[in-house]
């Protein structure tokens, strides 16, 4: 019987690890660029590309507007109508969520970097065909809205800062039930002319 040497066959081993380890460093998100590391001027560097994690986000899904024309805090019983662009395809867990492990959809707002508690009145969600045991998932589809209700001491202050900066916390599942990481999707409004950013 032939024995092969202890050092190639390390050799072997070690070379399987890597290969395993780049395979698992591929970017599995096609359709995004591969962003790079800019070099200081006059510096002999060659860019870099920058790693990525190759997870995908919610927020590669579903973004977060102003609904057209609402005037927010017009009056003092102004409110603000935010709206989820959902990819066709796609939706997001409703507020409640249909059971007790899945993110639902929550929204918060801060003025100049202090919580604000608003009511909040969210959409009543979708029965989907998606089940889990006996339960069928609530979601929201795109162009579900939720509503900012702030009340008078709230819109004072809210014309006072001009400004409220919102964060709708969502988790996007496919309609065939694939569900990715969770993203915080941030908007600013501006009040003075209801300009988002």
């Amino acid at each position: 019987m032939v024995t092969r040497p202890k050092a190639l066959l390390a050799s072997v081993a070690v070379l399987l690890i890597a290969t395993g380890a780049a395979f698992m460093l591929i970017d599995t998100n096609p359709g995004s660029a591969t962003s790079t590391i800019q070099t200081a001027p006059g510096s002999s560097s060659v860019p870099v590309p920058a790693a990525r994690t190759g997870l995908a986000s919610s927020s590669d899904k579903v973004r977060l507007k102003v609904v057209e024309g609402n005037k927010a805090l017009a009056d003092d019983t102004g409110e603000i109508l935010l709206t989820l662009d959902i990819q066709p395809g796609w939706h997001v867990n409703a507020n409640p969520a249909s059971m007790e492990f899945l993110i639902p959809t929550v929204a918060s707002s801060s003025v100049n970097g202090e919580l604000l508690e608003i009511q909040t009145r969210y959409p009543r969600g979708r029965v989907s065909d998606i089940t889990l045991g006996d339960i069928a998932l609530e979601v929201y589809d795109d162009d579900a809205n939720i509503r900012l209700l702030p009340d008078e001491k709230q819109t004072a202050m809210l014309k006072e800062a001009g400004k409220l900066d919102m964060t709708v916390r969502v988790q996007a599942c496919s309609d065939e039930g694939v569900c990715l990481a969770p993203a915080d999707l941030p908007l600013t409004l501006n009040l003075n002319d209801t300009n988002t950013q």
